[in-house]
């Protein structure tokens, strides 16, 4: 299978929109294959005492893009996505298991929800964060793509450390 970014434009939305699934799609591959393989012990390793554990990582990445998909899309946060940026990071250690279900979820439910983008909506500013900036949402559909694969870049050299 090609990378998702080889794979032609998603049908039935604006090109942007194909992109950003594509970069949605190339982060769960990455993920698949640098971390929901390890054992527990090393999904939570640190390679030092102030880096983020590769759990905490792929646990950001979810819940930061639910965040943002919050802002942006209008979706609903469960409970732990809530609890923001310093507990996915640095907060104690869960289930592999829960925080893998809680990506997968968290990554159908964007995935959904950037399908449904149209073309008019993008220019459109949206509330962000506890302030309530006003951005375009292509900005904020833009950030959380990019932000998902710089984490998912950090857990790959943290698996290559490992």
């Amino acid at each position: 299978m090609p990378a998702p970014f080889l794979e032609p434009l998603v049908p039935g939305v604006p090109p942007a929109v194909s992109a950003w699934i594509r970069g949605l799609e190339e982060v769960a591959l990455h993920l698949e294959g640098w971390a929901f393989d390890l054992p527990e012990e090393a999904f939570w390793w640190r390679p030092k005492e102030e880096a983020n554990p590769i759990g905490g990582l792929v646990r950001h990445i979810a819940g930061s893009s639910l965040r943002l998909g919050a802002y942006a899309l209008g979706l609903g946060l469960p409970g732990w996505a809530t609890r923001g940026r310093e507990w996915e990071l640095r907060g104690e250690a869960e289930p592999k298991a829960v925080v893998v279900a809680r990506f997968r979820e968290a990554w159908d439910g964007l995935l959904a929800a950037f399908r449904e983008v149209r073309e008019e909506a993008l220019a459109e500013e949206v509330a962000v964060g506890h302030l309530g900036v006003r951005a375009p949402r292509a900005h904020v559909l833009h950030h959380l793509v990019e932000h998902a694969q710089h984490h998912a870049g950090q857990v790959i050299y943290a698996r290559k450390l490992l």
